[in-house]
């Protein structure tokens, strides 16, 4: 079997304890999808890549990372972007493999070079850890580099040709005592280390005074019905806006952690970043907590947990509304650009492969939750008030928690 690039990469991957990667299929990085179902790595493919990146996100805050995410350069790491972005704000190391154009100079397709795209110029800019393979000899080097940035709780990027990554891997160590498990045709799934890594055990918070009761059909209230619900062991993730905060606060009175990105924030990062949590601990139940405007931007993910027959509860508070945005625009001219188009969110989520129902009030959640199957994905639809006062600006909980 001819070894490449792309094979002694996953081989280095899983020596560094890496098991799960999400990404978006590329020519600019195909060779590595390859590697990484020749070997037994887990692989998710993704909607888009900014949910891919989520994903890595979901899965590092759930304790199985850090996660890598993969895609090809030029529009597909512009799409990578916006988690970069928010893995460098919230300090989440995930591991980021971008596909390049051809290292021969020839112009191409979406061409990734200093005439095109110019992706590295564009994530040393941002702040991101960057380094390019452009020798197959430099990878262990390079990787050793980027996994300080990780252990550093920085986000990394490895950027790589499309050429080099499919070469043939001649580099001595690969060879070294017979020891590169590659060489002899075994996948990682039948030699070393076989299992994943344990479970970190994440913080148990101390439980809060109560505040007094939540209004009926407020967020918190919602949010109150699912700790009843669901089991203890449990993973939440809340989305951004008034979802997120009211998860925060009820949470926090049984002593349980939301699971958010509080300094980037992003729209929809809640939906890929439960998948990523759902994929490396199947053992464990998930649930998001969303609204409509997150799910308008990342809600097709909820495909992908389908495909993969994730056990996830999406809950969705429905205004019609962009919550934030509307409360602080409600009494100006302006306030009809915060209305959402009408979705029947039930058939929406049907259509994707998830098993859905809407409840009219959230004391209707227990019985709601025991009519939908709990082996796969499963969509809960539940109305909100277009502004909870208890639940707005500033999130001061979220942040001071993470602080």
């Amino acid at each position: 079997m001819t070894v490449t690039v792309a094979d002694r990469l996953v081989s280095q991957l899983w020596e560094q304890g890496l098991r799960h990667c999400f990404g978006c299929l590329s020519y600019q990085i195909e060779p590595l999808p390859q590697a990484l179902a020749q070997h037994g790595m887990s692989t998710l493919i993704a909607a888009t890549e900014t949910g891919a990146g989520y994903m890595a996100q979901g899965l590092t805050l759930s304790g199985r990372g850090p996660g890598v995410v993969f895609c090809g350069g030029g529009p597909g790491l512009a799409m990578l972007l916006p988690a970069l972005q928010a893995a460098r704000l919230d300090r989440t190391p995930i591991l980021a493999l971008v596909g390049q154009t051809s290292s021969d100079g020839m112009p191409r397709f979406q061409c990734t070079d200093a005439d095109g795209s110019r992706d590295r110029e564009l994530l040393q800019a941002i702040g991101i850890a960057t380094r390019h393979l452009s020798r197959p000899e430099d990878l262990i080097h390079h990787l050793a580099d980027l996994r300080e940035a990780l252990d550093c709780g920085h986000p990394a990027v490895l950027t790589i040709p499309l050429d080099i990554l499919a070469a043939p891997w001649r580099h001595p160590e690969a060879r070294a005592s017979g020891e590169d498990v590659l060489a002899s045709g075994a996948s990682h799934a039948s030699v070393g280390e076989q299992s994943s890594p344990p479970d970190r055990q994440l913080p148990r918070l101390p439980r809060t005074t109560a505040p007094p009761p939540p209004a009926p059909g407020s967020y918190r209230e919602a949010v109150a019905a699912l700790v009843a619900c669901l089991p203890p062991s449990t993973l939440w993730f809340g989305d951004a806006g008034q979802p997120r905060h009211a998860m925060t606060i009820e949470l926090a009175q049984h002593g349980l952690l939301c699971l958010d990105s509080p300094a980037g924030g992003p729209m929809g990062w809640a939906i890929a970043a439960a998948i990523g949590a759902a994929s490396g601990a199947p053992d464990r139940p998930v649930c998001c907590f969303t609204g409509d405007g997150s799910t308008l931007l990342l809600g097709n993910e909820m495909a992908t947990a389908a495909r993969s027959g994730l056990r996830i509860t999406f809950v969705l508070a429905a205004n019609g509304v962009l919550g934030n945005p509307h409360g602080r625009l409600r009494h100006t001219a302006a306030s009809t650009l915060c209305e959402l188009p009408v979705v029947d969110w039930c058939l929406w989520g049907r259509s994707l492969g998830l098993s859905a129902v809407a409840v009219d009030h959230p004391r209707q959640i227990p019985d709601a939750l025991g009519n939908l199957p709990d082996g796969g994905p499963r969509l809960l639809v539940v109305p909100v008030p277009a502004r909870d006062d208890q639940v707005m600006p500033p999130y001061s909980l979220g942040e001071a928690r993470r602080g």
